[in-house]
């Protein structure tokens, strides 16, 4: 019986060499707070730990957005530190 071998190809002229240097995730912190502003292939958007606060923008408008405080964030906030304690909760049981 003979052993039938798949072989992988790569695209290789399908990369773009401009891009291929390029950092495809970047996370930068907002001083003083628990936010930070997630770039991913040139869209960005806020977040605190693993969850999404904002809508996608450019990176300036998501610090903007994020150094202001106001109901809305602080009730964000609330939620996800509610279901941080939930989960560890739950992990403990």
């Amino acid at each position: 019986m003979e052993a039938k071998v798949k072989q992988l190809h790569t695209n290789v002229n399908g990369t773009d060499k401009e891009d291929s240097g390029k950092e495809l995730v970047k996370r930068e912190s907002i001083e003083d707070s628990p936010f930070e502003v997630v770039t991913v292939n040139g869209e960005s958007f806020g977040a605190m730990g693993e969850y999404r606060l904002t809508e996608r923008g450019t990176a300036e408008e998501i610090k903007e957005q994020l150094t202001k405080i106001t109901w809305n964030r602080i009730v964000q906030c609330i939620m996800i530190l509610e279901e941080i304690r939930n989960k560890q909760i739950k992990d403990k049981k």
